[in-house]
């Protein structure tokens, strides 16, 4: 019988999907950052382009940075469940 018979081993299917949950957690962690940091120096004054750039190209991101980091905590909360549910599966 061959190596791969077409069957998906259902554990690494879930490994997968629990680092695509974490991949998706940190980057909209990263994007929060960088919004919240944005928003901060355009609302100073400061006169850094990247800051009025970031805000004019995703002023929904500037107007709203900590909608985006809820959203993060939530999907690492949800990963931190899912490996504790794989542990215990495994």
């Amino acid at each position: 019988m061959a190596a791969n018979s077409g069957h998906c081993d259902s554990s690494s299917g879930g490994d997968e999907m629990a680092n695509l949950i974490l991949l998706i957690c940190v980057i909209l962690a990263g994007a929060s950052f960088v919004s919240f940091t944005a928003q901060d120096i355009s609302a100073a004054g400061y006169g850094q382009n990247w800051a009025s750039d970031v805000c004019s190209v995703a002023p929904l991101a500037c107007g709203n940075p900590h909608q985006m980091a809820y959203v993060a905590a939530g999907l690492a909360g949800l990963w931190i469940v899912m490996k504790f549910v794989s542990a215990m599966r495994g």
